[in-house]
């Protein structure tokens, strides 16, 4: 960075080594000299990969610098850990070990009495499912907003899914992994999108990232088809006869219509397909990875046009410049959502182009970068709210919106207790065991039905007669997700809570619904009290529940029968637990189908 008047705002040393110390001593010294003009003070910067041989090189060059007149003990010193979920976590906690960059990372802090220690990454779920206890467990979070034009998760597979997002069908997908000899027909759809997109904008810089697969072997297959691909197709633009008429037909027009359809403002194809020719010719065409060329490193400047092959090595970190096609027939492997969003290269601000950036994935990776889209929101808000009400990450419970059918992250670091599962729509849930305190009765769940009961009337489904049947009341979903959270935390400290064993699974709920009525700030629950409150008496089960729903009779439906299509439902019931002199209040939920899906909350 130029302060304005030539002078550097710093002084570089990149991967440095031992005998550097003198050097990096020098430069602190001048930058601590009262007596230097501020123009003249340049920040020591160090730069090192996260490899375990380096990060040593640079904590024995820090351990000699007070041989060269510099105090550790005053030097205040900010290590930032870019990617910080990637590589310095400790991959060996299950086997109670440290893995080696992990050790690394706690020498060179060892090294330093006077640092901060700040991770910077766009994916926190390993970092927010490490033990506590850890050293590189954060303490504080700050969640960063993207700028004005970003086009991310909620443009692309939200907003614009439609118009972005083109699935690949298995068939397609296998013909895609399979490939050997032949080009698959969706590449060439795809390759078409980036050259006609490329003629299109013509100007700027713009990119295709073609990734069939982690294997090498097919990543240079691939660069294979793509540059013979280019080669014929700007050899039959410039000759025309049936098969330039075959390969506008049957290629270039369909991927021009789908463009069109989309939204993007498109020149006559014919006018295109002039500037096709002329913009292959100006394309770089480059496999990334370690079996390609020596220098992996990507020119940018060499040409405002490109097309990169690759996999692992254009995922993390990776930034594809001016990004508008993807191929990604790759299929979401373990299914780490972590791991699948670094893959998403396309993110970035695009708001000039965004109507010709096209993506063809395979089905599974669309989905779960549709399910991301929710998972980060949720997340965010999460992090956004525990910043501000500066609570340490320490004391704040983990809770994410993820499907069971992915995971977090990479087992290898997670050395946390959590519950993951799916909160299933249609089917009731019972929280039912018997708690540990003297009840649960008086919590804030019915603190909410006392306000509301007023306004409930008997549900005509209840055919029994008599007093004591069943009310319902439709409440804001918003308000019963503050009551279940107040009921499993109170802040007066009640003892009205639920059993220990239920917390997890309210939680659950709560997180799921908070989620469902940030979409929709109109959802409602319906509330039901069984019985009108009345005490149900309950033997307790060999498992410390009990067996909340009243069943069917000749005058009575069953519990299970009061609930309403598409609306979620909670019932409350108060049960007196035999032989155990106590009061408890059961819960069951149902939630409809519509509104279902997985949480993680933290143990």
């Amino acid at each position: 960075m130029d302060a304005g008047d030539g002078f550097s705002a710093w002084e570089l040393f990149e991967n440095p080594k031992i005998s550097g110390a003198a050097d990096v001593a020098a430069n602190v010294a001048s930058m601590q000299d009262p007596d230097l003009p501020e123009q003249f003070r340049k920040a020591t910067v160090i730069t090192v990969m996260k490899n375990p041989a380096r990060l040593r090189r640079v904590r024995d060059l820090i351990d000699q610098l007070p041989q060269h007149g510099v105090d550790l003990a005053q030097l205040p010193v900010l290590v930032i850990d870019d990617e910080a979920d990637q590589a310095g976590l400790n991959a060996a906690v299950g086997d109670d070990d440290v893995s080696a960059t992990y050790e690394a990372i706690l020498e060179l802090r060892d090294a330093l009495p006077r640092h901060t220690y700040l991770m910077y990454t766009a994916t926190p779920q390993a970092n927010l499912l490490i033990n506590l206890a850890d050293v590189l467990s954060p303490d504080f979070v700050s969640v960063l907003t993207p700028g004005q034009g970003y086009t991310g998760g909620k443009y692309f597979f939200e907003t614009h899914r439609d118009r972005f997002v083109r699935r690949l069908t298995p068939s397609q997908a296998q013909e895609a992994l399979s490939a050997t000899t032949e080009p698959p027909e969706t590449l060439k759809r795809a390759l078409a999108s980036y050259y006609l997109a490329r003629a299109q904008r013509d100007k700027g810089r713009m990119s295709m990232l073609v990734h069939p697969s982690h294997t090498q072997d097919l990543q240079g297959t691939y660069g294979a088809f793509v540059k013979t691909l280019s080669s014929a197709w700007k050899l039959l633009l410039a000759t025309p006869g049936p098969d330039r008429d075959e390969l506008v037909a049957e290629i270039f027009d369909p991927a021009f219509q789908d463009l069109v359809d989309g939204g993007a403002v498109m020149k006559p194809l014919e006018s295109l397909l002039t500037g096709v020719r002329h913009w292959i010719g100006a394309t770089r065409i480059k496999v990334v990875n370690s079996q390609a060329d020596v220098d992996s490193e990507v020119n940018w400047s060499a040409s405002p046009s490109w097309v990169l092959v690759g996999g692992n090595k254009l995922d993390r970190g990776f930034t594809v410049e001016g990004l508008t096609t993807t191929y990604m027939p790759r299929a979401i492997g373990a299914g780490q959502v972590d791991t699948v969003q670094q893959r998403a290269r396309f993110f970035g601000y695009k708001s000039a182009y965004a109507d010709l950036c096209r993506a063809w994935l395979n089905a599974d990776t669309a989905m779960a970068f549709e399910h991301y889209v929710h998972h980060e929101k949720l997340l965010r808000r999460e992090l956004v709210e525990a910043d501000a009400a500066g609570i340490s990450l320490k004391q704040w419970k983990r809770k994410m919106l993820l499907d069971p059918t992915f995971k977090p992250t990479r087992k290898a670091v997670i050395d946390i207790d959590y519950f993951h599962d799916r909160v299933r729509g249609d089917r009731w849930m019972s929280m039912d065991r018997v708690p540990a305190a003297a009840g649960s009765r008086g919590g804030a769940l019915e603190g909410l039905w006392s306000k509301v009961a007023g306004a409930a009337e008997v549900d005509g489904r209840d055919g029994r007669s008599g007093e004591h049947r069943n009310k319902r009341a439709a409440v804001p979903m918003q308000l019963v997700v503050r009551a279940i959270l107040d009921w499993v935390t109170p802040e007066d400290g009640s003892p009205a809570v639920p059993a220990r064993e239920d917390v997890a699974l309210l939680n659950q709920v709560a997180l799921l619904l908070q989620a469902r009525v940030d979409e929709d700030p109109s959802l409602t629950v319906d509330l039901y009290s069984m019985d009108d409150g009345q005490e149900r008496s309950r033997t307790p089960n060999a498992g410390g529940s009990v067996d909340l729903p009243t069943g069917r009779s000749a005058s009575y439906k069953g519990d299970d029968h009061f609930w309403t299509e598409g609306v979620t439902s909670l019932q409350l019931h108060r049960v007196t637990v035999i032989g155990q002199h106590r009061s408890m209040l059961g819960v069951r939920f149902r939630v409809p189908r519509a509104l279902a899906g997985g949480v993680l909350v933290q143990a």
